[in-house]
């Protein structure tokens, strides 16, 4: 059976997924999560309107969140939810590795398109690294479907 693109990506995936945890690294999958962390600026933006002698950091610090978006201040969150309005769909992945936070794309390429160029120049100025996750995922895979008959 030969794999579409979209199967491919969803290996890939996987796969960096699988590497991210072994290595006890903080990720999110910005192709399932992307909205999640639009949402969760969103919401700490109508709790500022409501409770405003709070300060936006203390919001960022302290909501549920902050598992998903990873930031530590009001700017920063700010910075990453107007980058990823205009080029999160370039990236499967935001990591945290400890040291630093990273964006990655996963493919089966060295070669990248003019779009992911370009987020990746946009986002490192905003301070965050960046990686590629090189994985190959054979064109057809083999299969074999099984009967199995019940004992009467």
């Amino acid at each position: 059976m030969k794999l579409e693109n979209e199967d491919k990506q969803s290996i890939f995936e996987i796969v960096a997924a699988r590497y991210f945890t072994t290595q006890n690294w903080k990720w999110v999958n910005l192709r399932k999560d992307l909205n999640k962390i639009i949402k969760s600026y969103e919401e700490l933006n109508e709790q500022y309107a409501s409770y405003s002698y709070v300060s936006r950091d203390w919001y960022v610090e302290n909501m549920g969140s902050r598992n998903i978006h990873m930031c530590n201040t009001w700017n920063e969150l700010k910075a990453l939810v107007t980058f990823l309005n205009t080029n999160g769909q370039t990236f499967n992945f935001l990591v945290n590795t400890g040291n630093r936070k990273s964006f990655c794309i996963v493919s089966d390429s060295r070669d990248l398109n003019e779009a992911q160029a370009y987020a990746i120049k946009e986002v490192q100025k905003l301070g965050y690294n960046t990686f590629v996750f090189l994985a190959t995922v054979p064109d057809e895979i083999e299969f074999q479907l099984l009967q199995v008959r019940g004992i009467n």
